[in-house]
């Protein structure tokens, strides 16, 4: 009985322990940001000659005022898409923001065929700082116009049928 009385008592501790959270600093948090910071990161081309780009401009406007700008270049086997976006983070809290803005899209075909279909949107939604290096969002894009591609350059999704729940985990 002793022996189950101290193991139990052991099992409670690890498992105390281990489920506190610690904060991290909140200067670290994009919510602290203020002035001006600059990102991107690009992918290696793929065996089918793939390439995937993306940079961010951000500016701190106050503690609870952010504006972005960002940017996506992605090639593949038919296609070239570049989305780009201004947007305005407005931090509740030192972690959940909401965020809006506009978003336009351009595709061209590799083929030469047609001509190049274009998306201008309105982007909406609320995002979580979930650390410094990890952030999750859930966006809506109202279009202006009646664009010929689809989210993600898809076709067959008809916009704005789609919900975006994205993240971005930086190493």
């Amino acid at each position: 009985m002793k022996i189950i009385v101290h193991s139990f008592l052991f099992l409670f501790v690890i498992v105390s322990k281990g489920q506190t959270i610690e904060e991290p600093p909140v200067t670290n948090l994009p919510s602290s940001l203020t002035g001006l910071s600059i990102a991107g990161h690009a992918y290696p081309a793929s065996a089918i000659g793939d390439v995937h780009k993306s940079f961010m401009v951000q500016y701190g406007v106050s503690k609870s005022l952010q504006l972005e700008l960002q940017g996506f270049y992605d090639t593949y086997i038919l296609s070239e898409r570049f989305r780009s976006s201004v947007l305005a983070k407005v931090y509740l809290n030192k972690r959940l923001y909401l965020l809006g803005g506009l978003e336009a899209e351009i595709a061209t075909e590799n083929t030469g065929v047609g001509q190049t279909p274009y998306r201008i949107g309105f982007v909406t939604g609320i995002g979580y700082d979930v650390d410094p290096n990890l952030m999750i969002e859930l966006k809506a894009n109202v279009q202006f116009n009646n664009p010929s591609i689809g989210a993600f350059g898809e076709k067959h999704v008809v916009m704005p049928a789609a919900l975006t729940i994205g993240s971005k985990w930086k190493f």
